[in-house]
């Protein structure tokens, strides 16, 4: 089953230009890493309070030079992990359909092993005192910078590579628009795909590191940890864990499928993605020793587990379909309902089925919802003090929103007729046309008479 057609999307839209073309990208690589910057600024001087841009706030930027400390300890976290992701055991396979209609890559998936290995080194690290996780929080604003620097580096060699290996994939022409995109889809060395590698290894693990640097800092600083401060560091953590355990689906998402490799996927997993999303826990260091009310921490969780519950079998059961019923691996937690013994399908004009049960027969992209529980879930965590907290939730419900309008315009392009978006909830919307579900039960039952079961 063919899940995504790589070839038709790209013609389809080789002339289009997101996010405002030339103009827009350049505006955001200079106000990306200034947000952050910022954030930080916020944060670590002014206990989580916005404050107005002004010139006496780069004073602070003098904390965010880079040191030998920061520089070395970055480079050394990027070698370990691409060592990890080079030679560490797991299972291959083949991604999406690539542009030229007929071939696809093939991706080790070996995350997993690496996430539970790094946190066994990281844990040994920090109590020999050989490294202890503080150390990450006393050089967060040098990191920073070092991050940013190799990003924006990486997204450079990979543009240059394209340019000069003649490989490039839907260029505009426009020099700084492409370098923001990229101009390769698939940048690799050798099989060591740089892509899939910058997409979950160095950035996902590092959010979670820096939230529990946040807590070892806690206990170190004031011999306590708050109630909101282990909430938050177990949500960042269940959240890394899904990421890695689904790792071999990753192949088929948009930014492996579609998008290029350039500034933006670079600067937005290796520094936005840690040093943004953990500012949670950051934030929660600030404000030691306040703390939510127990009261209040109960309620919170159970919203967090029904999210991650919702956001977990959503995405579980979407796999199961697209890998044709083959058996993914059996990472912890699998959760009930995750995976559908008898999806209902709706065949259509382009010869490729629709799922419309289970999650996805109620409405469209119910793992966003889940998303969404969970982003909204840890802000309420920290309180009412900042709005840095509610960073994440915030972006992330613009993102999903644009991936909501762009999912619509694919759904279009793939299957025409038989896709006719509904909203039925806020970023959701239904497959197909309201008889498809019909249609959908009715094929089913024929091919159950017929062949006794379907996978």
């Amino acid at each position: 089953m063919a899940v995504y057609d790589a070839a038709r999307v790209s013609r389809a839209r080789e002339f289009a230009t997101e996010f405002g073309g030339a103009g827009g990208a350049l505006a955001a690589m200079v106000l990306l890493p200034a947000v952050v910057y910022y954030l930080w600024i916020c944060v670590e001087f002014y206990g989580g309070a916005l404050q107005f841009p002004r010139t006496a706030l780069l004073a602070h930027l003098a904390h965010a030079v880079p040191t030998w400390k920061a520089t070395i300890v970055y480079l050394v976290w990027l070698a370990w992990q691409a060592l990890l992701a080079w030679i560490g055991p797991g299972p291959s396979g083949q991604g999406a359909l690539l542009p030229d209609g007929h071939s696809r890559l093939t991706y080790r998936y070996n995350g997993l092993f690496a996430w539970y290995l790094t946190l066994v080194a990281a844990t040994a690290l920090h109590v020999t005192g050989v490294f202890p996780l503080s150390t990450l929080y006393a050089e967060f604003g040098p990191l920073v910078t070092v991050a940013t620097i190799v990003a924006t580096a990486l997204a450079a060699l990979c543009y240059v590579g394209g340019r000069l290996s003649g490989r490039t994939n839907r260029a505009s022409g426009n020099p700084i628009y492409d370098f923001f995109m990229g101009s390769v889809l698939n940048p690799r060395i050798g099989s060591f795909d740089i892509k899939f590698f910058v997409e979950l290894r160095p950035g996902i693990m590092l959010w979670f590191l820096l939230s529990a640097a946040m807590l070892a800092q806690q206990r170190a600083a004031y011999g306590l940890v708050t109630t909101s401060m282990l909430l938050v560091v177990f949500y960042h953590a269940c959240y890394a864990n899904a990421c890695f355990k689904g790792e071999e689906c990753v192949p088929m998402s948009m930014d492996i499928a579609y998008e290029n490799f350039g500034w933006m996927l670079s600067f937005g997993n290796l520094v936005w993605v840690p040093f943004v999303y953990c500012l949670q826990a950051y934030y929660v260091l600030t404000i030691t020793p306040a703390d939510i009310p127990r009261g209040f921490a109960l309620p919170m969780l159970v919203l967090h587990m029904v999210g991650y519950w919702v956001f977990d079998t959503a995405n579980s059961q979407k796999d199961y379909f697209r890998n044709e019923g083959r058996a993914l691996r059996d990472a912890f937690p699998r959760l009930p309902w995750g995976r559908l013994r008898h999806p209902e399908t709706l065949s259509t004009a382009r010869g490729t089925p629709l799922l419309v049960s289970g999650w996805w027969g109620q409405a469209r992209h119910m793992n966003y919802t889940g998303d969404l529980l969970m982003a909204w879930t840890w802000g309420l965590t920290c309180g009412f003090g900042s709005v840095i907290p509610y960073v994440y939730a915030v972006f992330l419900t613009l993102l999903l929103l644009h991936r909501l309008r762009r999912d619509e315009r694919e759904c279009r392009l793939k299957y025409g007729t038989d896709c006719r978006p509904r909203r039925v909830l806020t970023g959701l919307r239904e497959p197909c046309r309201s008889a498809g579900r019909r249609r959908a039960r009715k094929a089913t039952a024929a091919r159950q008479n017929t062949n006794g079961s379907i996978r």
